[in-house]
């Protein structure tokens, strides 16, 4: 399959691409660094996004996200800087996002990540990710130049290691697949969704966490506003198929009978939606 191709899969996986964006020559294979505040970057190809931090003593980056991407975004780096990447975080251990780092390896980086995302980082059976050098269990502060990055470990939503990545004094957070804006995804990406985990992380991070800048895993335009509408949904389909399973309905006659019209704006909800009824109500039940 060629690039181009894998790329319109993706983008069809994700259901990014709108006619219209097709129709005004959206390219999603360009690369775009974009300044969120001094030295802090957010780094958008293939509709994934990364936090680049550029320091007088080298570069934080997060999520390499594919070897050709990498080789990229080392590319753009290397536009505002020549200093090294020296820090690299994975916000989790999915592949989509942790594979791609050996660029950085090559220049001596130090990889980070949650304890538990050592597993499934292991057992790559393509060899295309750079295993972790450095682990921490519920906080870890990264530091370079001037510049501090949080992580803290919440435990379960989408997965079992995600770091909520923060710049405390920069009031920037990272937030990947946990939250993505008014959008509802196939119920085969929500596989491994905790989603009342999922709600419990977000309730957290709005709580503890000062921001007024957000990253997300995959759409270019984030917002505080933004991430409040997601905790709003989360809720209101929590409190829905609570009520329904109390009511002892089963999970199809609560697909058929919740909707949730405040939020039928949200790209594919039509389609998508009954799935996240579905995944909510094995949330409750079972925990994961």
């Amino acid at each position: 399959m060629s690039l181009n191709s894998k790329i319109a899969t993706l983008a069809l996986a994700l259901g990014m691409v709108s006619s219209a964006s097709a129709a005004d020559g959206f390219d999603p294979s360009k690369p775009v660094m974009k300044e969120l505040k001094d030295g802090i970057y957010q780094y958008s190809q293939f509709f994934y996004n990364s936090l680049v931090v550029i320091t007088d003593e080298g570069v934080i980056v997060t999520d390499p996200s594919g070897d050709v991407r990498s080789a990229q975004m080392m590319k753009e780096i290397r536009k505002v800087t020549e200093k090294p990447v020296k820090k690299v975080i994975y916000s989790h251990d999915h592949f989509d996002h942790s594979r791609g780092g050996k660029i950085f390896k090559e220049q001596g980086a130090e990889f980070i990540a949650q304890e538990y995302c050592t597993d499934l980082l292991s057992r790559d059976l393509e060899d295309k990710v750079a295993y972790p050098t450095t682990t921490y269990k519920d906080q870890m502060t990264v530091s370079l130049g001037g510049k501090n990055v949080d992580l803290h470990y919440y435990g379960k939503n989408d997965g079992n290691c995600m770091s909520i990545v923060h710049m405390p004094e920069d009031k920037v957070l990272v937030a990947v697949d946990w939250h993505l804006p008014q959008y509802l995804v196939s119920g085969g990406r929500l596989i491994e969704q905790d989603y009342v985990a999922t709600l419990n992380t977000i309730k957290r991070v709005r709580k503890e966490l000062e921001f007024d800048t957000i990253i997300n895993g995959h759409t270019p335009v984030d917002s505080p506003e933004l991430l409040k509408e997601s905790e709003e949904f989360v809720q209101a389909l929590f409190d829905a198929v609570w009520k329904g399973l109390q009511e002892g309905k089963s999970v199809d006659e609560l697909k058929e009978s919740i909707k949730l019209p405040k939020f039928s704006h949200w790209k594919d909800y039509k389609e998508h939606f009954p799935a996240h009824v579905e995944r909510m109500a094995y949330s409750i039940w079972h925990g994961n």
